[in-house]
């Protein structure tokens, strides 16, 4: 289990411990914003909008196995210790990686002309970090896990910039596919926040530091991915600044 340097978040409220990790994420995300907005905003050699799409189809279908294998362990608890809303969500959480894929792949397609494996695609060093950073606190307590649940929130954040971008074929494309995976990240940032702060009410205190550390480590390290994987839009200056604070936040609407 992951220890943090000790600090006073074992004498936050519930409100101040939840309003502290939103202020974290909200910050990264809106570098996140950011990434996307600058890599946009000017013309890109194509080879950096192909590895940008490799590394994202990577995102989308590797998660496939492990939300289908958990959607067979809910079906056989089903209606006994399984509601069926829990189900239900997990099956469109499926269904919409699924889609994403999907719509991605298609671009691709039509860029390269070729039609490739979903399994050749690869994650990069920094996916690979990231997934250490999740994998670190995997055997925590649920409330810390729950904090991975933020994670859609930087999903929502680049798909809201990339919604509005706009250029040729392949742009408008790219846009319409945006605005299907913004709202349904949304979705599922607001389903995952709903359990979030259901937990938050029933923990102990003593779990805010490490819950909290945990979502230092992830924003920072999916914001750094996010520049990574889109060709370093953003220089090393400006992810300090970043890191310091210095961004318009991004926070996504609110479904509940």
């Amino acid at each position: 289990m992951a220890v943090s340097t000790p600090d006073k978040t074992s004498n936050m409220s519930s409100a101040e411990f939840t309003s502290a990790v939103e202020n974290v994420f909200h910050q990264y995300w809106g570098g996140h914003y950011e990434v996307v907005k600058t890599f946009f905003g000017q013309p890109r050699d194509r080879q950096q909008l192909i590895d940008w799409l490799e590394l994202q189809l990577y995102k989308e279908i590797h998660v496939v196995p492990e939300i289908a294998r958990k959607v067979i362990a809910l079906y056989e608890k089903l209606d006994v210790e399984i509601e069926r809303g829990e189900f239900e969500s997990e099956c469109y959480e499926l269904a919409d990686e699924a889609q994403h894929y999907r719509l991605l792949a298609d671009i691709l397609e039509g860029i390269t002309g070729q039609r490739r494996s979903a399994l050749v695609f690869k994650p990069t060093k920094e996916q690979v970090d990231l997934e250490a950073v999740r994998n670190k606190y995997a055997n925590s307590t649920p409330l810390v896990r729950s904090v991975g649940g933020f994670s859609p929130g930087g999903g929502t954040a680049f798909a809201a910039a990339g919604s509005m971008i706009d250029g040729g074929p392949v742009e408008r494309q790219l846009a319409e596919a945006f605005k299907v995976i913004y709202r349904q990240e949304l979705e599922h940032y607001n389903k995952n926040r709903f359990v979030f702060d259901r937990l938050v009410r029933e923990a102990n205190p003593s779990e805010y530091a490490e819950a909290l550390q945990y979502a230092r480590e992830l924003a920072h390290q999916h914001f750094i991915l996010r520049n990574a994987s889109f060709s370093y839009p953003l220089s090393p200056e400006r992810i300090k600044q970043i890191a310091a604070g210095e961004v318009t936040r991004y926070i996504p609407p609110s479904l509940y």
